[in-house]
Protein backbone atom coordinates (compact mmCIF):
# COMPACT_ATOMS: atom_id res chain seq x y z
CA UNK A 1 0.00 0.00 0.00
CA UNK A 2 1.71 3.64 -0.87
CA UNK A 3 2.54 5.58 1.64
CA UNK A 4 -0.62 7.98 0.04
CA UNK A 5 -3.15 5.82 0.48
CA UNK A 6 -1.98 5.13 4.31
CA UNK A 7 -1.99 9.21 4.87
CA UNK A 8 -5.97 9.10 3.34
CA UNK A 9 -7.25 6.30 5.03
CA UNK A 10 -5.88 8.22 8.22
CA UNK A 11 -6.67 11.80 7.24
CA UNK A 12 -10.44 10.25 6.54
CA UNK A 13 -10.92 8.29 10.05
CA UNK A 14 -9.34 11.70 12.18
CA UNK A 15 -12.46 13.99 9.61
CA UNK A 16 -14.87 11.37 10.06
CA UNK A 17 -14.43 11.16 14.23
CA UNK A 18 -14.93 15.27 14.73
CA UNK A 19 -17.88 14.80 11.95
CA UNK A 20 -19.45 12.43 13.70
CA UNK A 21 -19.44 14.81 17.19
CA UNK A 22 -22.29 16.74 15.12
CA UNK A 23 -24.44 13.57 15.38
CA UNK A 24 -24.01 12.62 18.86
CA UNK A 25 -26.75 13.26 21.13
CA UNK A 26 -24.60 11.77 24.35
CA UNK A 27 -21.25 12.12 25.65
CA UNK A 28 -19.42 9.53 23.10
CA UNK A 29 -22.50 8.31 21.35
CA UNK A 30 -23.90 9.33 18.30
CA UNK A 31 -26.83 8.43 16.06
CA UNK A 32 -24.61 7.19 13.87
CA UNK A 33 -20.41 6.74 14.07
CA UNK A 34 -18.92 7.61 10.82
CA UNK A 35 -14.97 6.44 11.74
CA UNK A 36 -16.34 2.73 12.40
CA UNK A 37 -17.47 2.71 8.79
CA UNK A 38 -14.29 3.99 7.68
CA UNK A 39 -12.52 1.60 9.82
CA UNK A 40 -14.35 -1.53 8.33
CA UNK A 41 -14.17 -0.56 5.01
CA UNK A 42 -10.05 -0.10 5.40
CA UNK A 43 -9.53 -3.33 6.30
CA UNK A 44 -12.25 -4.88 3.70
CA UNK A 45 -10.32 -3.56 0.96
CA UNK A 46 -6.50 -3.18 2.06
CA UNK A 47 -6.43 -6.04 4.56
CA UNK A 48 -3.81 -6.17 7.49
CA UNK A 49 -2.15 -3.01 6.10
CA UNK A 50 -4.74 -0.93 7.18
CA UNK A 51 -4.21 -1.61 10.77
CA UNK A 52 -1.57 1.25 11.41
CA UNK A 53 -3.17 4.38 9.59
CA UNK A 54 -6.08 3.19 11.49
CA UNK A 55 -4.70 2.30 15.01
CA UNK A 56 -2.53 6.15 14.61
CA UNK A 57 -5.69 7.89 13.94
CA UNK A 58 -7.44 6.46 16.87
CA UNK A 59 -4.58 7.19 18.79
CA UNK A 60 -4.33 10.71 17.83
CA UNK A 61 -8.07 12.13 18.98
CA UNK A 62 -8.04 9.76 21.86
CA UNK A 63 -4.75 11.37 23.31
CA UNK A 64 -5.38 14.88 23.55
CA UNK A 65 -2.54 16.61 22.97
CA UNK A 66 -3.43 20.23 23.68
CA UNK A 67 -4.54 19.09 27.13
CA UNK A 68 -1.07 17.10 27.24
CA UNK A 69 1.02 20.26 26.58
CA UNK A 70 -1.15 22.43 28.55
CA UNK A 71 -1.31 20.04 31.83
CA UNK A 72 1.65 18.05 31.67
CA UNK A 73 2.35 14.76 30.44
CA UNK A 74 0.13 12.24 31.91
CA UNK A 75 1.02 8.30 31.72
CA UNK A 76 -2.44 7.69 32.29
CA UNK A 77 -3.64 9.65 29.28
CA UNK A 78 -1.25 7.32 26.92
CA UNK A 79 -2.15 4.37 28.35
CA UNK A 80 -5.96 5.00 27.81
CA UNK A 81 -5.40 6.16 24.46
CA UNK A 82 -3.35 3.01 23.48
CA UNK A 83 -6.10 1.02 25.04
CA UNK A 84 -8.42 3.32 23.07
CA UNK A 85 -6.68 2.69 20.12
CA UNK A 86 -6.54 -1.32 20.44
CA UNK A 87 -10.10 -1.37 21.98
CA UNK A 88 -11.18 -0.08 18.23
CA UNK A 89 -8.72 -1.58 15.98
CA UNK A 90 -9.37 -4.86 16.84
CA UNK A 91 -12.81 -5.39 16.96
CA UNK A 92 -13.18 -3.26 13.13
CA UNK A 93 -10.23 -5.32 11.98
CA UNK A 94 -12.02 -8.81 12.86
CA UNK A 95 -14.78 -7.37 10.91
CA UNK A 96 -13.49 -6.15 8.00
CA UNK A 97 -10.75 -9.25 7.59
CA UNK A 98 -13.62 -11.69 8.03
CA UNK A 99 -15.82 -10.39 5.70
CA UNK A 100 -13.17 -9.80 3.21
CA UNK A 101 -12.36 -13.74 3.38
CA UNK A 102 -16.50 -14.13 3.47
CA UNK A 103 -16.76 -12.21 0.04
CA UNK A 104 -13.13 -13.48 -1.45
CA UNK A 105 -12.98 -16.95 -0.60
CA UNK A 106 -16.74 -17.56 -0.84
CA UNK A 107 -17.59 -16.07 -4.14
CA UNK A 108 -19.83 -18.83 -5.67
CA UNK A 109 -22.42 -18.25 -3.14
CA UNK A 110 -25.70 -15.91 -4.17
CA UNK A 111 -25.80 -12.80 -3.42
CA UNK A 112 -28.14 -12.94 -0.94
CA UNK A 113 -26.15 -15.14 0.98
CA UNK A 114 -22.97 -13.00 1.29
CA UNK A 115 -25.36 -10.01 2.53
CA UNK A 116 -26.67 -12.17 5.24
CA UNK A 117 -23.00 -13.22 6.00
CA UNK A 118 -21.92 -9.53 5.97
CA UNK A 119 -24.31 -8.21 7.94
CA UNK A 120 -23.69 -11.08 10.80
CA UNK A 121 -20.05 -10.08 10.82
CA UNK A 122 -20.82 -6.52 10.92
CA UNK A 123 -23.10 -7.08 13.88
CA UNK A 124 -20.51 -9.18 16.07
CA UNK A 125 -17.29 -6.28 15.60
CA UNK A 126 -19.82 -3.58 16.14
CA UNK A 127 -20.49 -5.48 19.58
CA UNK A 128 -17.20 -5.92 20.01
CA UNK A 129 -16.29 -2.46 19.87
CA UNK A 130 -18.91 -1.35 21.99
CA UNK A 131 -18.11 -3.68 24.81
CA UNK A 132 -14.34 -2.69 24.46
CA UNK A 133 -14.50 0.96 24.02
CA UNK A 134 -17.23 1.31 26.72
CA UNK A 135 -14.49 -0.92 28.90
CA UNK A 136 -12.24 1.61 27.93
CA UNK A 137 -14.37 4.74 28.87
CA UNK A 138 -15.45 2.86 32.50
CA UNK A 139 -11.81 2.06 33.03
CA UNK A 140 -10.89 5.44 33.00
CA UNK A 141 -13.10 7.48 34.08
CA UNK A 142 -13.85 5.40 36.84
CA UNK A 143 -17.69 5.53 36.55
CA UNK A 144 -19.86 2.33 37.17
CA UNK A 145 -22.65 0.85 34.83
CA UNK A 146 -21.22 2.88 31.81
CA UNK A 147 -21.28 -0.53 29.59
CA UNK A 148 -25.00 -1.84 31.17
CA UNK A 149 -26.03 2.03 30.08
CA UNK A 150 -24.30 2.45 26.65
CA UNK A 151 -23.45 -0.44 24.90
CA UNK A 152 -27.09 -1.01 23.27
CA UNK A 153 -26.94 3.06 21.78
CA UNK A 154 -22.88 2.28 21.39
CA UNK A 155 -23.45 -0.55 19.26
CA UNK A 156 -26.48 0.69 17.35
CA UNK A 157 -24.20 3.75 16.13
CA UNK A 158 -21.28 2.17 15.27
CA UNK A 159 -23.10 -0.52 13.53
CA UNK A 160 -25.24 2.18 11.31
CA UNK A 161 -21.73 3.74 10.91
CA UNK A 162 -20.36 0.29 9.05
CA UNK A 163 -23.34 -0.34 7.16
CA UNK A 164 -23.45 3.63 5.68
CA UNK A 165 -19.79 4.09 5.15
CA UNK A 166 -18.41 0.44 4.15
CA UNK A 167 -20.17 0.86 0.43
CA UNK A 168 -19.28 4.08 -0.52
CA UNK A 169 -15.83 3.68 0.62
CA UNK A 170 -15.66 0.34 -1.06
CA UNK A 171 -16.29 2.25 -4.37
CA UNK A 172 -13.70 4.74 -3.92
CA UNK A 173 -10.59 3.01 -1.93
CA UNK A 174 -9.89 0.51 -4.75
CA UNK A 175 -9.68 3.91 -7.43
CA UNK A 176 -7.55 5.50 -4.83
CA UNK A 177 -5.27 2.77 -4.62
CA UNK A 178 -5.41 2.16 -8.43
CA UNK A 179 -6.76 -1.44 -8.34
CA UNK A 180 -9.83 -4.03 -8.52
CA UNK A 181 -11.22 -6.33 -6.55
CA UNK A 182 -13.36 -8.93 -8.37
CA UNK A 183 -14.98 -10.33 -5.52
CA UNK A 184 -16.72 -6.60 -5.28
CA UNK A 185 -18.10 -7.21 -8.98
CA UNK A 186 -20.99 -9.30 -8.73
CA UNK A 187 -22.31 -6.25 -6.28
CA UNK A 188 -22.37 -3.68 -9.27
CA UNK A 189 -23.39 -6.53 -11.67
CA UNK A 190 -26.61 -4.92 -12.66
CA UNK A 191 -25.56 -1.33 -13.80
CA UNK A 192 -25.43 -2.52 -16.98
CA UNK A 193 -27.94 -1.15 -19.10
CA UNK A 194 -29.30 1.43 -16.59
CA UNK A 195 -28.90 4.92 -17.40
CA UNK A 196 -26.01 6.85 -16.85
CA UNK A 197 -27.48 10.26 -16.40
CA UNK A 198 -28.25 11.35 -12.58
CA UNK A 199 -31.32 13.20 -13.71
CA UNK A 200 -33.65 10.38 -12.29
CA UNK A 201 -31.44 9.40 -9.38
CA UNK A 202 -32.00 13.17 -8.39
CA UNK A 203 -35.74 13.09 -8.44
CA UNK A 204 -35.94 10.30 -6.24
CA UNK A 205 -33.29 11.47 -4.13
CA UNK A 206 -35.50 14.59 -3.74
CA UNK A 207 -38.70 12.80 -2.88
CA UNK A 208 -36.66 11.16 0.02
CA UNK A 209 -34.68 13.93 1.71
CA UNK A 210 -38.28 15.74 1.27
CA UNK A 211 -39.45 13.04 3.33
CA UNK A 212 -37.39 13.39 5.89
CA UNK A 213 -37.49 16.88 6.48
CA UNK A 214 -41.35 16.84 6.37
CA UNK A 215 -41.74 14.56 8.97
CA UNK A 216 -39.05 16.00 11.26
CA UNK A 217 -40.71 19.32 11.31
CA UNK A 218 -43.74 17.75 12.12
CA UNK A 219 -42.05 15.71 14.75
CA UNK A 220 -40.76 19.21 16.04
CA UNK A 221 -44.23 20.66 16.07
CA UNK A 222 -46.54 18.40 17.21
CA UNK A 223 -43.98 16.51 19.70
CA UNK A 224 -46.05 13.57 19.92
CA UNK A 225 -43.64 10.42 20.44
CA UNK A 226 -45.63 8.72 17.99
CA UNK A 227 -44.65 11.05 14.97
CA UNK A 228 -41.28 9.83 15.05
CA UNK A 229 -42.19 6.52 13.74
CA UNK A 230 -43.22 7.71 10.58
CA UNK A 231 -39.73 8.75 9.84
CA UNK A 232 -39.17 4.78 8.71
CA UNK A 233 -41.31 5.54 5.12
CA UNK A 234 -38.50 6.88 3.98
CA UNK A 235 -36.65 3.32 3.39
CA UNK A 236 -39.70 3.61 0.76
CA UNK A 237 -37.62 6.24 -2.03
CA UNK A 238 -34.43 4.40 -0.89
CA UNK A 239 -35.66 1.18 -2.13
CA UNK A 240 -36.88 2.99 -5.30
CA UNK A 241 -33.28 4.28 -5.62
CA UNK A 242 -31.91 0.40 -4.95
CA UNK A 243 -34.26 -0.97 -7.57
CA UNK A 244 -33.67 0.89 -10.66
CA UNK A 245 -30.14 2.78 -10.10
CA UNK A 246 -26.88 2.28 -10.29
CA UNK A 247 -24.82 0.83 -6.95
CA UNK A 248 -22.84 3.93 -6.36
CA UNK A 249 -25.88 5.74 -6.71
CA UNK A 250 -27.54 3.46 -4.15
CA UNK A 251 -24.28 3.73 -1.86
CA UNK A 252 -24.42 7.45 -2.17
CA UNK A 253 -28.20 7.96 -1.69
CA UNK A 254 -28.09 5.76 1.77
CA UNK A 255 -25.00 8.24 2.62
CA UNK A 256 -27.08 11.11 2.29
CA UNK A 257 -30.16 10.19 3.50
CA UNK A 258 -28.97 8.46 7.06
CA UNK A 259 -26.55 11.52 6.92
CA UNK A 260 -29.43 14.25 6.73
CA UNK A 261 -31.64 12.15 9.53
CA UNK A 262 -28.57 12.02 11.59
CA UNK A 263 -28.03 15.49 11.39
CA UNK A 264 -31.74 16.60 11.78
CA UNK A 265 -31.97 15.04 15.31
CA UNK A 266 -30.33 18.38 16.77
CA UNK A 267 -30.88 20.89 13.82
CA UNK A 268 -34.64 20.02 14.36
CA UNK A 269 -34.56 19.28 18.03
CA UNK A 270 -36.09 15.72 18.38
CA UNK A 271 -33.36 14.73 20.52
CA UNK A 272 -36.23 13.17 22.75
CA UNK A 273 -36.65 10.81 19.83
CA UNK A 274 -33.09 9.94 18.98
CA UNK A 275 -33.26 6.25 19.69
CA UNK A 276 -36.63 5.97 17.37
CA UNK A 277 -34.32 7.77 14.82
CA UNK A 278 -31.21 5.59 15.28
CA UNK A 279 -33.21 2.46 14.90
CA UNK A 280 -34.71 3.87 11.58
CA UNK A 281 -31.28 4.27 10.47
CA UNK A 282 -30.03 0.95 10.86
CA UNK A 283 -33.52 -0.15 9.76
CA UNK A 284 -33.33 1.34 6.24
CA UNK A 285 -29.41 0.56 5.95
CA UNK A 286 -30.20 -3.33 6.71
CA UNK A 287 -33.60 -2.81 3.88
CA UNK A 288 -31.16 -0.95 1.09
CA UNK A 289 -28.76 -4.28 2.00
CA UNK A 290 -30.88 -6.67 1.57
CA UNK A 291 -32.68 -4.69 -1.78
CA UNK A 292 -29.30 -4.49 -3.69
CA UNK A 293 -30.14 -8.85 -3.76
CA UNK A 294 -33.49 -8.09 -6.14
CA UNK A 295 -31.63 -6.35 -8.39
CA UNK A 296 -28.64 -8.41 -9.33
CA UNK A 297 -30.82 -11.46 -9.14
CA UNK A 298 -33.31 -9.83 -11.77
CA UNK A 299 -29.59 -9.43 -13.74
CA UNK A 300 -28.79 -13.12 -13.28
CA UNK A 301 -32.06 -14.12 -14.36
CA UNK A 302 -31.83 -12.01 -17.69
CA UNK A 303 -28.48 -13.27 -18.14
CA UNK A 304 -29.64 -17.27 -17.83
CA UNK A 305 -32.31 -16.32 -20.22
CA UNK A 306 -30.36 -14.98 -22.84
CA UNK A 307 -27.97 -18.46 -22.04
CA UNK A 308 -31.50 -20.64 -22.66
CA UNK A 309 -31.97 -18.46 -25.81
CA UNK A 310 -28.28 -18.05 -27.12
CA UNK A 311 -25.72 -20.97 -27.64
CA UNK A 312 -22.47 -19.64 -26.23
CA UNK A 313 -20.10 -20.73 -28.42
CA UNK A 314 -21.77 -19.93 -31.52
CA UNK A 315 -24.25 -17.32 -30.58
CA UNK A 316 -26.98 -19.08 -32.71
CA UNK A 317 -30.40 -19.75 -30.64
CA UNK A 318 -30.51 -22.30 -28.40
CA UNK A 319 -32.52 -25.49 -29.30
CA UNK A 320 -35.02 -24.61 -26.63
CA UNK A 321 -35.55 -21.58 -28.33
CA UNK A 322 -35.62 -23.09 -31.87
CA UNK A 323 -38.46 -25.43 -30.83
CA UNK A 324 -40.26 -22.11 -29.20
CA UNK A 325 -40.17 -21.05 -32.31
CA UNK A 326 -41.17 -23.24 -34.39
CA UNK A 327 -44.06 -23.88 -32.47
CA UNK A 328 -45.30 -20.57 -32.36
CA UNK A 329 -45.10 -20.63 -36.52
CA UNK A 330 -46.69 -23.87 -36.92
CA UNK A 331 -49.85 -23.10 -34.24
CA UNK A 332 -50.15 -20.13 -36.63
CA UNK A 333 -50.25 -21.54 -39.73
CA UNK A 334 -52.95 -22.73 -42.26
CA UNK A 335 -53.83 -26.50 -42.72
CA UNK A 336 -52.36 -26.18 -46.42
CA UNK A 337 -49.13 -24.54 -44.90
CA UNK A 338 -46.04 -26.96 -45.50
CA UNK A 339 -42.92 -26.12 -43.46
CA UNK A 340 -39.71 -28.52 -43.23
CA UNK A 341 -37.15 -29.05 -40.78
CA UNK A 342 -33.21 -29.96 -41.95
CA UNK A 343 -30.75 -31.66 -38.85
CA UNK A 344 -27.13 -31.52 -40.36
CA UNK A 345 -24.35 -33.20 -38.58
CA UNK A 346 -20.64 -31.81 -39.79
CA UNK A 347 -18.68 -35.68 -41.12
CA UNK A 348 -15.50 -36.55 -39.48
CA UNK A 349 -15.90 -34.05 -36.64
CA UNK A 350 -14.74 -36.15 -33.90
CA UNK A 351 -12.09 -37.51 -35.89
CA UNK A 352 -10.63 -33.81 -36.56
CA UNK A 353 -11.06 -33.47 -32.87
CA UNK A 354 -8.47 -36.09 -32.39
CA UNK A 355 -6.46 -35.07 -34.88
CA UNK A 356 -6.29 -31.77 -34.13
CA UNK A 357 -6.96 -30.72 -31.09
CA UNK A 358 -10.79 -29.64 -29.57
CA UNK A 359 -9.76 -26.01 -30.02
CA UNK A 360 -9.63 -26.81 -33.82
CA UNK A 361 -12.76 -28.12 -33.29
CA UNK A 362 -14.60 -25.37 -31.52
CA UNK A 363 -13.21 -23.02 -34.28
CA UNK A 364 -14.65 -25.25 -36.96
CA UNK A 365 -18.00 -24.98 -35.22
CA UNK A 366 -18.09 -21.51 -34.84
CA UNK A 367 -16.87 -20.45 -38.43
CA UNK A 368 -19.25 -22.84 -40.21
CA UNK A 369 -21.78 -21.89 -38.41
CA UNK A 370 -21.24 -17.96 -38.96
CA UNK A 371 -20.97 -18.85 -42.63
CA UNK A 372 -24.22 -21.33 -42.54
CA UNK A 373 -25.95 -18.09 -40.57
CA UNK A 374 -25.06 -16.06 -43.71
CA UNK A 375 -26.81 -17.91 -45.92
CA UNK A 376 -30.48 -18.28 -44.07
CA UNK A 377 -33.03 -16.58 -46.11
CA UNK A 378 -35.06 -14.05 -43.44
CA UNK A 379 -37.90 -16.68 -42.61
CA UNK A 380 -35.38 -19.81 -41.63
CA UNK A 381 -34.33 -20.37 -38.80
CA UNK A 382 -30.41 -22.02 -37.68
CA UNK A 383 -29.72 -23.23 -34.43
CA UNK A 384 -26.86 -25.43 -32.78
CA UNK A 385 -28.23 -28.32 -31.77
CA UNK A 386 -25.42 -29.70 -29.79
CA UNK A 387 -21.58 -31.08 -30.41
CA UNK A 388 -21.44 -30.45 -34.10
CA UNK A 389 -25.36 -31.02 -34.76
CA UNK A 390 -27.40 -28.11 -36.19
CA UNK A 391 -31.07 -27.39 -37.00
CA UNK A 392 -32.68 -25.60 -39.38
CA UNK A 393 -36.09 -24.89 -39.77
CA UNK A 394 -37.55 -23.83 -43.32
CA UNK A 395 -40.89 -22.77 -43.25
CA UNK A 396 -43.63 -22.69 -46.46
CA UNK A 397 -42.06 -25.50 -48.26
CA UNK A 398 -42.65 -28.71 -48.77
CA UNK A 399 -40.71 -31.77 -48.79
CA UNK A 400 -38.85 -31.75 -52.54
CA UNK A 401 -38.31 -28.35 -51.68
CA UNK A 402 -36.83 -28.88 -48.65
CA UNK A 403 -34.72 -31.41 -50.27
CA UNK A 404 -33.55 -29.18 -52.98
CA UNK A 405 -32.69 -26.51 -49.99
CA UNK A 406 -30.76 -28.54 -47.78
CA UNK A 407 -28.49 -29.28 -51.01
CA UNK A 408 -28.24 -25.60 -51.61
CA UNK A 409 -26.71 -25.52 -47.55
CA UNK A 410 -24.98 -28.11 -48.10
CA UNK A 411 -23.18 -26.84 -50.97
CA UNK A 412 -22.19 -23.59 -48.55
CA UNK A 413 -20.47 -25.83 -46.19
CA UNK A 414 -16.86 -23.77 -46.43
CA UNK A 415 -13.58 -24.47 -46.68
CA UNK A 416 -11.89 -22.87 -43.69
CA UNK A 417 -8.58 -21.52 -42.95
CA UNK A 418 -7.76 -22.46 -38.98
CA UNK A 419 -4.68 -21.47 -37.86
CA UNK A 420 -1.85 -22.90 -40.38
CA UNK A 421 -5.16 -25.64 -41.59
CA UNK A 422 -6.67 -25.84 -44.33
CA UNK A 423 -10.14 -27.68 -43.38
CA UNK A 424 -12.68 -28.88 -46.29
CA UNK A 425 -16.28 -28.63 -43.86
CA UNK A 426 -19.10 -31.05 -45.05
CA UNK A 427 -22.14 -32.11 -44.05
CA UNK A 428 -25.13 -35.11 -43.38
CA UNK A 429 -28.43 -33.37 -43.87
CA UNK A 430 -31.49 -35.27 -43.07
CA UNK A 431 -34.83 -33.44 -44.05
CA UNK A 432 -38.61 -34.01 -43.27
CA UNK A 433 -41.63 -32.40 -43.60
CA UNK A 434 -43.71 -30.87 -40.31
CA UNK A 435 -46.89 -33.27 -39.68
CA UNK A 436 -50.10 -31.49 -38.27
CA UNK A 437 -50.31 -32.55 -34.48
CA UNK A 438 -46.98 -33.94 -34.84
CA UNK A 439 -44.71 -32.70 -31.36
CA UNK A 440 -41.13 -30.94 -32.20
CA UNK A 441 -39.17 -33.40 -30.63
CA UNK A 442 -40.96 -36.50 -32.80
CA UNK A 443 -40.31 -34.03 -35.91
CA UNK A 444 -36.44 -33.67 -34.81
CA UNK A 445 -36.01 -37.59 -34.17
CA UNK A 446 -37.73 -38.35 -37.76
CA UNK A 447 -34.64 -35.51 -38.95
CA UNK A 448 -32.13 -37.21 -37.09
CA UNK A 449 -33.16 -40.87 -38.44
CA UNK A 450 -32.56 -39.04 -41.94
CA UNK A 451 -29.38 -37.62 -40.96
CA UNK A 452 -27.92 -40.76 -39.77
CA UNK A 453 -29.26 -42.45 -43.07
CA UNK A 454 -27.58 -40.14 -44.99
CA UNK A 455 -23.90 -40.93 -43.15
CA UNK A 456 -24.60 -44.26 -44.01
CA UNK A 457 -24.95 -43.92 -47.77
CA UNK A 458 -21.81 -42.24 -47.70
CA UNK A 459 -22.24 -39.08 -45.90
CA UNK A 460 -22.04 -35.63 -47.36
CA UNK A 461 -25.35 -36.20 -48.73
CA UNK A 462 -29.03 -35.07 -48.27
CA UNK A 463 -31.82 -37.79 -47.29
CA UNK A 464 -35.45 -36.56 -47.30
CA UNK A 465 -38.16 -38.66 -45.43
CA UNK A 466 -42.04 -37.83 -45.59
Amino acid sequence: MKLSVYVVVFLLWVGAFFTSSIMAYSEFISLWYLPAGVSTAAFLIFGKRAFLPIFFAVFIVSFRFAEQFSQGFDPAHLATALLFALAHTLPYGFGGLTARYWLSHFIQNPLSSKIVGVLVIYSVSALLAAFSGLSVWQLAEGQQNVIASGWFAWWLGDLIGVMVITPILALLFPKIAGFKLAWLEPFFAHDKGLSRTPRGFLTKLSVAVITIIGIMLLDHSIQHPGVAYFIFFVSIPQLWIVFTEKTSYASLSLLIITSLMAVGVNVFGVTDQAITYQFALYMTAATAYFAVAVPALMQQNNTLKELAMLDIKTNLPTQWLFKTLVNQVVKSSRPNQNHCIALYNLDHFSQLNQDYGESIGDEVIKQSAHIMQTAMRDSEILSHSEADNFLVFMPNIDIEQGFKRATELRHTLPVLHVENLILPIRGSFGVVQVQFGEEIEQTIERATEAMRQAKQNGRNKVVALS
